[in-house]
């Protein structure tokens, strides 16, 4: 047997089943946390377990477990592992995610309180 796709793996689990890009996309992407998972890998870099917990409050352990687990089986994060633990990095499919975040910040950012700008790392804001 042949070296499964991106697109064979989307259709084993649950699925928006179209035949549609953008709903493929979400069959990657789209679970509750996963994008702000992105997010953080994104503006920080490469992230231990315990960094993403620790931003994203309220995301239980398990299930921040399964999403990396996820996103590592789909070609969009990688795990490595040296003396100080596992963190988690982009790979090259993963940073094409990137403008996608981005739209998603300029898209959400009149939705924000005023000075919002304030609270957040100046990470936020930067082009990549």
């Amino acid at each position: 047997m042949g070296k499964r796709t991106e697109a064979d793996r989307a259709t084993d689990r649950k699925s928006y089943d179209m035949f549609c890009p953008i709903a493929r996309a979400l069959d990657l992407v789209g679970d509750r946390w996963t994008l702000l998972i992105l997010r953080d890998v994104s503006l920080f870099g490469p992230r231990r377990f315990s960094e993403l917990r620790t931003n994203l409050q309220g995301i239980p352990p398990t299930l921040l477990s399964n999403r990396l687990k996820s996103l590592v089986t789909e070609g969009i994060l990688e795990r490595s592992e040296d003396d100080n633990g596992v963190s988690y990095a982009f790979t090259e499919r993963g940073r094409e995610i990137r403008p996608v975040l981005v739209a998603l910040r300029d898209f959400g950012a009149p939705l924000m309180p005023r000075g919002w700008e304030k609270k957040v790392p100046p990470q936020v804001f930067r082009r990549r």
